[in-house]
């Protein structure tokens, strides 16, 4: 089994200290259930598998002391470290936290294994659930996110393709992006000319109402048996001649009841219009 110096980042999940675990109970209702408190006169810190918080002790309304897994862990992290124990060990506490459903734990221990022995027996499974693969060139653990970035890889709508497909992938986004532009602006211009023909529309049905709303002149009122309408070449005029008069004129036309009489001599002659 081969040695390897813990690497900073590994060094400060190691410096957390054991204790117990805690609940903090704040003044405005909050409360933090199995974290470790230490409290100085101005000031709580609250260490929590996740990171850790410092509040004003204004804010704190008490601390009660318990113990929890958590605790334990860090008890048993604290343990490994001031022994100086080797990868079985880390690993053994890696499965341990794993049993009690601490995830944090499982990859800090796990982690720790793994830059002390990369190929230790059972620590794969651990690693890789926590989103770890081992680099053969690096001969460590590193997350997968970094190992895809090392081949060339970029990640796209949550997949790794490389850097060729990245681009064509970009092209055809762009290419489907110009088609639906344009089928956008023809839309635009199929409802701006249909907009316009039915204002079109629109406005020639105003001017015909407008025309039938106008006043209608008045029909002419048919002429009187004493002044019926004649007609003289080149000169239309009335007939001013009552009923049962001669007229002195040629080519007189007189009417009655949609009857005509024309004087077809071409010497003056009397006609006398017949009386009603």
């Amino acid at each position: 089994m081969r040695l390897r110096l813990l690497s900073p980042l590994l060094l400060g999940f190691l410096t957390q200290s054991p204790g117990f675990a805690d609940t903090v109970y704040l003044t405005n209702g909050r409360t933090f259930e199995g974290v470790i408190a230490d409290e100085t006169g101005t000031s709580v810190k609250i260490q929590m598998p996740g990171g850790s918080l410092s509040l004003p002790r204004s804010h704190v309304l008490r601390v009660e002391k318990s113990s929890s897994d958590f605790a334990e862990y860090l008890k048993r992290k604290g343990a490994l470290q001031r022994s100086g124990a080797g990868a079985d060990e880390w690993l053994k506490l890696a499965l341990w936290a794993k049993r009690q459903g601490l995830e944090q734990g499982v990859r800090e221990a796990g982690l720790v294994a793994g830059d002390l022995d990369p190929r230790l027996p059972g620590l794969a499974p651990l690693l890789r659930s926590s989103g770890y693969v081992l680099d053969a060139q690096l001969d460590r653990w590193i997350p997968y996110a970094d190992s895809m970035r090392r081949q060339g890889l970029v990640q796209a709508n949550g997949q790794w393709i490389t850097r060729e497909e990245q681009a064509a992938r970009q092209q055809a986004q762009q290419e489907e992006a110009a088609r639906q532009h344009s089928e956008r602006a023809a839309a635009r211009a199929a409802q701006a000319t249909q907009a316009a023909r039915e204002a079109e529309l629109a406005l020639a049905q105003l001017e015909l109402q407008a025309r039938l709303q106008q006043p209608r002149t008045p029909f002419p009122m048919r002429p009187t048996s004493d002044t019926r309408p004649t007609s003289i070449p080149g000169t239309p005029r009335r007939c001013p001649y009552p009923a049962g008069i001669a007229v002195p004129e040629v080519g007189c036309r007189i009417r009655r009841s949609g009857r005509a009489l024309h004087a077809r001599s071409t010497t003056p002659r009397s006609i006398t219009y017949p009386g009603a």
